[in-house]
């Protein structure tokens, strides 16, 4: 499958647009107007940053960012791609924002927690664990670096270890014709109900569905 122009990456510092360096300023910005049509306005109020290993020239960032602020974006040129990575030590570290309401970092790995069902037309993307607390619709979209947990029916597109990783899984209260995948494997679940909790995983290089309080999984 050919590599979209544009990819997303939703992070603490916002959102991370990421340019495809191997593809022209045409497709890239054909790629971006068709990410933030098909977002229906789920973007609108986030911070972004582009970001190309090939720099950009001033126009054309300048075109690039325009096309996100009519859709609502706020341009943040202090964010960071890769994320920085911070120790803690197994220590609580607390800090305060501009609000004055405590923020806290804890030890372990990046998620994402999404506290509302996603409907057709919207998507997430994140470079770690996603959990959506209620439903995914058909026509939605959640793809993440590692594991998804879905808190719901997963009726949509999701793809778990999106890039490579083949020890990322799925878990969801239902399932229903929801397209699954996990790395590069694909399991379309047409017709099909599977009353949860639900695993997805991937076994003999396929993906296996089990129950997920089989103690054999």
């Amino acid at each position: 499958m050919a590599k979209e122009a544009i990819n997303i990456k939703g992070t603490k510092q916002g959102l991370i647009i990421l340019l495809d360096p191997k593809r022209d300023f045409e497709d890239i910005k054909k790629g971006l107007k068709n990410k933030m049509e098909s977002s229906s306005g789920f973007f609108s109020g986030a911070k972004f940053t582009l970001y190309r290993e090939n720099q950009l020239f001033p126009a054309e960032k300048t075109e690039l960012e325009s096309i996100c602020k009519a859709y609502g974006l706020i341009p943040n040129p202090d964010a960071q791609w890769p994320p920085p990575v911070t120790k803690t030590n197994h220590i609580v570290e607390i800090s305060v924002n501009e609000n004055g309401v405590n923020r806290y970092s804890l030890p372990g790995e990046a998620a994402l927690l999404v506290k509302h069902t996603l409907r057709s037309g919207q998507m997430v993307n994140y470079s770690g664990h996603v959990t959506v607390l209620g439903n995914i619709h058909p026509g939605a979209k959640v793809l993440a670096d590692g594991n998804i947990i879905v808190m719901g029916t997963c009726s949509g597109f999701v793809h778990a270890g999106q890039f490579g990783n083949q020890k990322a899984y799925i878990m969801a209260l239902r399932i229903k014709n929801a397209h699954l995948r996990i790395a590069e494997q694909i399991l379309s679940l047409n017709q099909l109900k599977q009353i949860g909790p639900v695993i997805a995983r991937i076994n003999n290089n396929k993906i296996t569905l089990a129950d997920y309080s089989d103690k054999r999984i």
